[in-house]
This record gives structure tokens, C-alpha cells and sequence, in this order.
């Protein structure tokens, strides 16, 4: 079938990095802006880089007292969210020649795990180690809501799409549905498969990533399985996702042919329904339902996070060499 005028066609076979910048610290997490005019990342050193696509514009965003773990952008790409293991959520003015935060918020006692922002963008939501959920208002950052009725530390959160109800994974391996209107859950997901003990220590695993497909009709959690020896990094990657309105658990997005010691550190959607997943040094490739990787491409240092640019032909990856690498998937 050929494609329609505009409609990107996807190559995961012939994937290429094509551009590759550099940090002197190691980069945690990414994100490209909606209007695909800046790509920025998370570093250990307390930083957010923010490169201009177009140029390799390099500039530095300074305001964390700690490693930054998650970002995210507003639906119009002019303000850009960050949130760190300082407990801190602070909101930037995307565009600004000397970026400084014009919202900083003491948001949890202790790390903040994940960061969503709503489809309006009118709400921003958290999640820390305080096993707390917060809802903040975008347009002054107060607080409209805290759900408290987290028995695990929640990892990552995710607004359901076109509504302000949430959807949040936590440390053990579970999903719950959170209601915007009475802000309880209404519904939860169970993914024991991919949590794991450490002996009698730690848990090891959980929901590390929360996805919708494209249609709004699958959510997608990703992370870890089939952990022989925790300890020596022995585990597989995986995805796991479920019919959104039945509840009905289908079968996982594994690497099966080719055995690879990693978790899925996240996942996400490319237009055309293909799952794409970072792990290790890899980016693998899932057609829809598909439960092996179509392709795996390589790259050269452990990727912990990664982004689609708005063209769905560029995706960002960040790295623990401290390189953004983007990576051409289609045409």
C-alpha cells in the first residue's frame, strides 16, 4: 500500500543517528518541544541542556539542587516543565535567550519520580518517593488536588488522553485508573510480572513508563521481566499493554529471538501504531500487537529515555555517555 501525500513512512531497518551532541555529565531524560524547535535533556550534574535543532544552539537551564529525572512541555511549546530529585517542579519559559525558572515549586518530600502535563495544558501532575500523586494548575502552579491513596511509591503518571483522569504506575507493579471529577481511582492494572524482589531488600522493577496508543484504545506499560539474578543486572525488557476500555491484558512486547539484559526504560507510540522502546543500547521496534521486535537498532552507550520529534521521522535519545543522539526512522 502506498503511503498518503504527508504521511511518514516508517523504516526502522534503515534507522541511522544523524545527529549527535554533547554533555559532560550523563543524561537521564528527553524531551523535543511540540513545535520541534528544541530538544532538551536532564543531566546529573543539575542541569537541563536545551539544544536548538536547527543550529546545535547549546544552552544551559540552572535551578535544580539535583539530578533532573523528568520534563515535559506545555501543548504550545512555550513553557517547559522539570522536575528532579530535589523534590522541585520547576517551569521554564521555553524560548528565552537566558532561560531562567519563572515557577518553582517545592512539589515532594523527596525524589520526584515522573511528571505529566494534560492534553489543555491547563494541568501539570507529579509523582514522588512521598507516594503522593499532585495536581497543579499550569497557570498560577497551585495546588488543585494530592491523591494520597498510593500503598507503593508511584514511578510514572500519564494523563488519559482529551481528560484530566490519570493513570499512575508505581514500584510494585500496579496501575490505577485515577478519576479527574471525585479524584479516586476507579479502576486498577495489575503487571506483578515485570516487579521483583531483591531477596528481602528492595523491590526491583515496577512500571517504569506509561503509554497511549495513538487511538486512545491501548495503554502500554513498560520495564522489566523475567529478573534470574537481580543483583548481577540479569532481567529482559519488556512492554505490557491492555485494552484501554475492557481492562483485557494482551500479549507482551518482548526482544524473544534475540536475548538482551536491559529494562525498558520507556516506551511510546510512533503515528503509523508502532510501539518503539529504549533499552540497553538498543531501540527496538514492535508492529501493533506484535509480541518480538521487528528490528532492533543499535547505538553506541545505554539510552534512558527518548523522544519522538513532532516530524515522527527523528527520534531523541539520551544517554549515559552524556550524548543526545537523534536517530532517523523514517522518511
Amino acid at each position: 500500500m502506498n503511503p498518503t501525500p504527508g504521511q511518514v513512512v516508517l523504516e526502522p531497518h534503515a534507522s541511522r543517528v544523524v545527529t549527535d551532541w554533547t554533555h559532560s555529565a550523563n543524561l537521564l531524560c528527553c524531551r523535543v518541544d511540540p513545535t520541534g524547535k528544541y530538544v532538551v535533556a536532564g543531566a546529573i550534574d543539575y542541569t537541563i541542556q536545551r539544544w536548538e535543532i536547527a543550529t546545535g544552539k547549546k544552552t544551559a537551564l540552572e535551578g535544580h539542587q539535583n539530578w533532573v529525572r523528568t520534563l515535559g512541555f506545555s501543548p504550545d511549546g512555550k513553557t517547559l516543565y522539570s522536575g528532579a530529585y530535589d523534590g522541585r517542579l520547576l517551569a521554564w519559559e521555553a524560548d528565552a535567550e537566558t532561560p531562567r525558572p519563572i515557577t518553582d515549586i517545592a512539589a515532594h518530600q523527596g525524589w520526584v519520580r515522573g511528571l505529566a502535563v494534560s492534553t489543555d495544558g491547563e494541568r501539570i501532575a507529579t509523582c514522588g518517593n512521598d507516594r503522593l500523586v499532585k495536581i497543579w494548575s499550569a497557570a498560577d502552579g497551585k495546588l488543585i488536588r494530592a491523591l494520597a491513596g498510593h500503598a507503593h511509591v508511584p514511578y510514572c503518571l500519564h494523563f488519559v488522553p482529551g481528560s484530566y483522569d490519570l493513570v499512575v504506575g508505581d514500584t510494585f507493579g500496579n496501575i490505577q485508573h485515577w478519576t479527574a471529577d471525585d479524584a479516586k481511582p476507579s479502576r486498577a492494572f495489575e503487571v506483578k510480572e515485570i516487579f521483583h524482589h531483591i531477596g528481602d531488600l528492595a523491590p526491583f522493577g515496577g512500571i517504569i513508563s506509561l503509554a497511549f496508543s495513538p487511538d486512545g484504545g491501548t495503554l502500554t506499560a513498560s520495564g522489566l521481566h523475567k529478573a534470574s539474578n537481580a543483583l548481577a543486572g540479569n532481567r529482559r525488557p519488556v512492554a505490557v499493554s491492555f485494552d484501554w476500555k475492557t481492562g483485557e491484558k494482551r500479549p507482551k512486547h518482548e526482544s524473544l529471538k534475540k536475548e538482551i539484559d536491559g529494562t525498558v526504560w520507556r516506551a511510546l507510540y510512533h503515528s503509523t501504531g508502532t510501539l518503539i522502546g529504549v533499552f540497553e543500547k538498543q531501540v527496538g521496534f514492535w508492529s501493533a500487537g506484535g509480541p518480538d521486535v521487528t528490528h532492533l537498532a543499535e547505538t553506541p552507550s545505554d539510552i534512558y529515555d527518548c523522544d519522538l520529534h513532532p516530524n515522527q521521522m527523528d527520534l531523541y535519545t539520551a544517554h549515559y555517555d552524556g550524548h543526545l543522539r537523534a536517530m532517523r526512522i523514517g522518511r
